[in-house]
């Protein structure tokens, strides 16, 4: 696939696929094309918020823009013109197509907003008991199967196969997602001591759930629920024997046994994997055996080579030991000793990310845990931005420039924390660690703050 920046004839242009559109606020000069991970193409803005792409030889797939640090999906079928608008302050809420292969475009987009707003009002629903929650669930994809049919009625001609599939998945699998939560939802709900036991029929989509299907792998939908499945699935296994079964081993061995997908499986079992580095309750043999399965069967050395590279990183700054010297710089460029500022005081320590859309989550979630710990110290520390970039960022994003520093490549201990994820470690007021390496975008991050308090 490549961008075309002119055509010999009128024939061939008919056999183009474009996409473009206007950006209102745009957040940076690009907007990108991909497919799963894979950058294909670039769009410059221009001087009106436009963007133009000419796509040569497009398969019918489901396809991603992205810009700034946000993205969705796109459904595209050869010889489409799909236009969008978008207002960035509003992002999915704004976004509407137009041109051929608007009208699936716009059911995926509303579908997902749909979803969307149930998901943020479903918590009550885990209350209800069994066979109660199960209506629920099934009134909630009737209807939502209703509202396609009726889509279906006003095309024109028949949807692919995997517009079908798209559309279908996002109507279920949100939905069974509830399902695989419902257990420990009515848990907490009810504040009881035990997991409530669940009927064999109560799970009985799950016969109908296909794991290795190509095209879904990297559909939001579909990763959701085959992820919570798949946390379940070790779940179970793990309470067979609960004393002598590690947890993050059977999540590795579940998704061996159940996900064929190479490139899938992988990045699955990287997770399960950088998961178990941030558990400090595991013991080292146990933390060697979940490491030595997973060099056995990760057949992707860039994710071997990081995980090694992490699991030396986290040898340097261990539990229960002082956390070690490390000198930064601050904003007005002059060096200081990081543990000199956290005296007594409950630290965190976060190291921010590369990617865009997690720079957004991070921030976003910073200031969540500062109103909500306020006796905690929350200091970030740059690796990767060159000196200019990093002041850029700290006063574009309003951060406070007394608890932002940067470390620079020629600094003693670099190797022990870089890198380009959200990396944070957790230091006690005496100076002691709790954990040298969890993910600040990590779900357990505020239940580890918690105790620590």
């Amino acid at each position: 696939m490549m961008q075309l920046l002119g055509c010999s004839s009128a024939a061939e242009e008919e056999k183009l696929t474009y996409f473009g559109g206007k950006i209102k606020n745009p957040k940076g000069k690009y907007v990108y094309f991909s497919q799963g991970k894979k950058k294909l193409d670039s769009a410059k803005i221009n001087s009106n918020n436009k963007f133009f792409f000419k796509i040569d030889s497009l398969e019918l797939g489901l396809y991603t823009f992205n810009h700034g640090a946000e993205f969705q999906y796109l459904y595209l079928e050869p010889q489409d013109s799909l236009l969008l608008y978008l207002n960035t302050w509003d992002f999915d809420e704004s976004l509407i197509f137009s041109g051929k292969g608007s009208s699936k475009n716009n059911y995926l987009i509303n579908l997902y907003l749909q979803q969307e707003r149930t998901e943020k009002s479903f918590k009550p629903n885990y209350k209800l008991n069994e066979e109660e929650f199960s209506q629920v669930i099934e009134t909630g994809i009737k209807d939502l199967l209703e509202i396609y049919n009726e889509f279906l009625v006003n095309e024109e001609e028949a949807p692919s196969p995997l517009f079908d599939k798209l559309a279908k998945t996002g109507i279920f699998y949100p939905y069974y997602y509830f399902k695989e939560h419902y257990a420990y939802g009515h848990k907490r709900a009810h504040g009881l001591k035990e997991v409530p036991l669940v009927s064999d029929e109560f799970y009985n989509y799950r016969k109908t759930i296909k794991l290795d299907d190509n095209s879904l792998v990297n559909y939001g939908p579909s990763m959701a629920f085959i992820n919570t499945y798949l946390y379940n699935l070790a779940d179970a296994e793990k309470m067979k024997d609960p004393e002598n079964r590690i947890f993050e081993l059977e999540y590795l061995k579940v998704v061996t046994d159940n996900i064929h997908d190479e490139n899938y499986r992988n990045s699955l079992l990287v997770k399960g994997a950088w998961g178990s580095l941030t558990n400090k309750h595991l013991s080292e043999q146990d933390a060697v055996k979940i490491q030595d399965y997973f060099f056995e069967t990760c057949s992707d050395e860039q994710y071997k080579a990081e995980l090694k590279v992490s699991i030396a990183q986290k040898e340097k700054v261990k539990c229960g030991e002082t956390m070690p010297g490390l000198t930064a710089y601050t904003i007005q460029n002059s060096e200081v000793e990081i543990n000199s500022l956290m005296k007594n005081t409950n630290t965190v320590i976060y190291f921010w990310p590369t990617d865009l859309s997690r720079i957004e989550l991070l921030n976003e979630k910073l200031h969540y845990l500062q109103k909500k710990h306020p006796d905690i110290l929350f200091i970030g520390i740059e690796r990767n931005k060159s000196e200019a970039d990093w002041k850029k960022f700290v006063r574009h994003k309003k951060l406070s420039e007394n608890n932002q520093f940067r470390i620079a490549r020629d600094t003693k201990n670099y190797s022990w924390f870089e890198g380009d994820m959200a990396r944070t470690i957790i230091i006690n007021s005496k100076g002691t660690v709790e954990n040298g390496y969890v993910f600040f975008l990590d779900s357990n991050l505020n239940y580890y703050l918690k105790s620590i308090n």
